[in-house]
């Protein structure tokens, strides 16, 4: 007898039979993630009021396209194989679409079943459904049992009174370059195709993992900076490498990359420890014990910087580049040679870590902000990645011209959306972490103009008013990327004009007594003015959406609005400043940046 798990179309063949033969027939779907009391007992519930019961189970894609980039927690096949083995269940298949219409029509159900905490005024299918005879039937969900609720239990028993997570097992790590050291050297490698691996390097770092070694690459990327290719570009070939790692049992637990060329001047660079010390926190690592692999000078510098020990791999580049003195540890062959030698190096006694310097209580939730983006960037690439890639899967087996290439089309949408909000992440996690000194506000904003101008050509003209040149304590990375954000910001604002400027305007201000409309303490201020005409309403709707951004009841934002303005209005209050914003509905808008100088 053929499995209860079966396709679309097998379904419906069965339900056409079953028709024939007089028996009545019931549909109902869900995601069906974690199963518990209440999903048993819904679908026998729905059980009794048919001969046969079909299910339908939400796709892996359609899940976290509806419930975010965590869900689900099991595969859609592990979830068909659970729901499968319950008496009350017949038959199972799983579909790609964001509703049911599609399967309504071809099931034709006698009748169509919903839990009760639906409504059928609101069922989309329900007029489909009576077109053929069928009807909706409303069945009582259990009160108290859900997905969520089983999840929201978990991460209550994993989080700590102080609301911290749990460390991880406290273990040393090899950190590794990716181009020249785990694959064959390419200039600028965008291409998946490109990847090949060093003969026996993943059966190395499988060696690594297998002793107990945490595994984390950490690479820069300048051609993302340069333009020369995209973060979506770095991704695939990441995914290539993930999926040959994983044919012979390979695994990382982190993989960091600095987008920025070297005149970005930013902190993530190799040869700077960010990642090493950012990976230490998130992975709690052992550095006394961790290993620096790399191709390059600047590796092994990285690894110096870290204080740990560093190895240089002489193939890809070899250390040709030559741009640091730095002496590794041990020069290496290949992967495979710098494994062995790590494993035949002593352990080193390492010391009890130190209690974690917490921050004060003003400082804690930009603090856990920029944690929560750094890691959350990483997380939500690698799912949107999947989702794309789920969707090229289905788009070549059922094809472009097909009943579910709407969806496949809101698949990529939603999933070009997340990656882009993930790259935000990024950046607002780096601009917090970015070193400070005086910086001159006009080269700030010029270099912004010059790099918009660039890549929107002759969409917006600009004007920049500045009498006099102010410098501000503060990283030109995170101005210049604040400003850009900004200016996408009043970009999309002013997307349907057929015209569209904006104006810098930068002076001094001086706040006597404290400006508690502005939340800034009495002394000297730089203002950056960023002027536009772009209709997002009156100033009271805008500061408002703006503030609702920072809780969990954020509304529908107007055009124009979005998480850059959190982003900004956290940058700013870290730096003793403060972000005001005056609009006025089919005037413009007026979002002032106030740096203090004192």
């Amino acid at each position: 007898m053929k499995g209860k798990v079966i396709s679309r179309d097998e379904a419906v063949v069965i339900r056409n039979t079953l028709k024939a033969q007089g028996k009545r027939v019931g549909y109902t779907s869900g995601v069906f993630d974690i199963l518990h009391r209440g999903h048993v007992e819904y679908l026998q519930a729905a059980r009794a009021l048919v001969d046969v019961l079909i299910v339908g189970i939400n796709s892996d894609a359609s899940v976290r396209l509806n419930k975010g980039g965590f869900r689900p927690i099991n595969s859609e096949l592990e979830r068909a194989a659970v729901i499968s083995g319950l008496a009350s269940v017949d038959h199972v298949f799983i579909f790609p679409e964001l509703n049911n219409n599609f399967n309504v029509e071809a099931l034709t159900p006698d009748l169509y079943i919903k839990a009760g905490d639906y409504s059928e005024d609101k069922l989309s299918s329900k007029q489909i459904v009576e077109s053929f005879g069928g009807r909706v039937a409303l069945v009582p969900f259990r009160e108290g049992s859900s997905t969520t609720g089983v999840i929201e239990k978990i991460q209550t028993a994993l989080i700590s009174d102080e609301g911290e997570s749990i460390q991880r097992e406290f273990r040393p790590a090899v950190f590794l370059d990716r181009d020249g050291t785990i694959n064959e050297h390419v200039e600028y490698l965008s291409d998946p195709k490109g990847f090949a691996a060093i003969s026996g390097a993943f059966a190395a770092i499988k060696r690594l993992q297998d002793l107990g070694y945490r595994i984390v690459v950490v690479t820069n990327q300048p051609g993302i900076g340069l333009g020369y290719f995209s973060k979506e570009d770095l991704y695939a070939v990441n995914r290539e490498m993930l999926r040959q790692a994983s044919q012979v049992g390979c695994a990382f637990d982190k993989v960091y990359f600095c987008p920025h060329s070297k005149s970005d001047n930013c902190s993530c660079r190799k040869p700077g420890p960010y990642f090493i010390q950012r990976a230490e926190q998130e992975l709690n690592l052992d550095l006394a014990n961790s290993f620096m692999i790399g191709d390059m000078t600047s590796d092994v510098q990285c690894g110096l910087n870290a204080g740990i020990r560093s190895i240089l791999v002489q193939t890809g580049r070899g250390g040709s580049d030559t741009m640091f003195h730095a002496t590794p540890s041990y020069i290496a062959r290949d992967l495979p040679d710098a494994v062995e030698w790590i494993v035949s190096q002593p352990k080193s006694s390492a010391p009890a870590r130190a209690a974690p310097v917490m921050p004060t209580s003003s400082e804690q939730p930009v603090v856990r902000v920029a944690s929560l983006a750094g890691g959350l960037h990483r997380d939500y690439s690698a799912v949107f990645g999947s989702i794309l890639a789920s969707a090229d899967l289905i788009e070549q087996r059922v094809g472009a011209g097909s009943l579910i290439a709407d969806s496949i089309a809101l698949i990529r949408k939603a999933a070009h959306r997340g990656v882009a909000a993930s790259q935000k992440l990024e950046v607002f996690a780096t601009m917090l972490d970015a070193p400070r000194a005086k910086r001159s506000l006009r080269s700030c904003i010029e270099a912004v103009i010059e790099l918009v101008s660039s890549s929107h050509g002759k969409e917006c003209s600009f004007e920049l008013v500045c009498p006099h040149d102010v410098e501000v304590e503060v990283a030109d990375f995170a101005v210049v990327q604040m400003l850009l954000e900004l200016c996408e910001n009043s970009l999309e604002a002013m997307q349907a004009l057929p015209e569209r400027f904006i104006v810098f305007h930068v002076d001094v201000v001086s706040v006597a007594l404290e400006a508690k409309d502005l939340d800034l303490k009495p002394g000297s201020y730089a203002r950056v003015s960023i002027i536009d005409h772009g209709d997002r309403g009156d100033r009271a709707e805008f500061e408002t959406a703006v503030r609702s951004l920072s809780t969990s009841q954020a509304k529908e934002f107007d055009r124009g609005l979005g998480l850059s303005m959190l982003m900004v209005r956290s940058v700013m209050k870290q730096h003793g400043g403060t972000i005001a914003v005056a609009s006025r509905r089919q005037t413009g808008t007026n979002i002032s940046l106030y740096f203090s100088l004192q």
